[in-house]
């Protein structure tokens, strides 16, 4: 089945591509020592949507479908990354909260593009593609609908 025909695949995806493209950026500017306020600031408040509506709506909703159909590795695998991201982006967003020019914020900036990419391509490559095999359309549109109110 071609990848991203929910609703559900199609919104992650789409937040997916604007979480690579701003930690791009960013990591790109960390690295070359070029990263001003502005730019953390905004990946601040991209982390912290991230971390709240986007994980919690596939912890919450998609997880235990993926557990219910067999696949509850996958779920469980993502889970800890979420976790693990989480921690990370606790830290990194404080940093930048309180002293966005502490040294802090490039080693915990550079850990959480690394730890994002590598995440985003999972969800890309197994989450979606099974989302779109496990969704009927009736519930893509409903958990379309709950992920929006959020």
């Amino acid at each position: 089945m071609e990848t991203n025909t929910r609703q559900v695949s199609r919104r992650l995806h789409e937040e997916h591509q604007a979480t690579l493209a701003l930690w791009s950026r960013l990591e790109g500017a960390l690295a070359s020592g070029r990263a001003d306020a502005a730019l953390l600031h905004s990946a601040a408040a991209a982390l912290a949507h991230e971390l709240g509506n986007h994980f919690e709506f596939e912890e919450r909703s998609l997880f235990p479908l993926l557990a219910a159909a067999g696949e509850a590795d996958i779920g469980a695998l993502l889970q800890e990354e979420h976790e693990a991201i989480r921690a990370a982006g606790a830290r990194f967003i404080a940093l930048v909260k309180h002293n966005p020019a502490d040294a802090g914020v490039k080693a915990t900036g550079l850990e959480l593009a690394e730890r994002l990419f590598a995440h985003v391509q999972k969800e890309e490559m197994s989450l979606l593609p099974m989302l779109d095999d496990l969704l009927d359309e009736e519930t893509d549109h409903e958990l379309a609908s709950a992920y929006a109110a959020l």
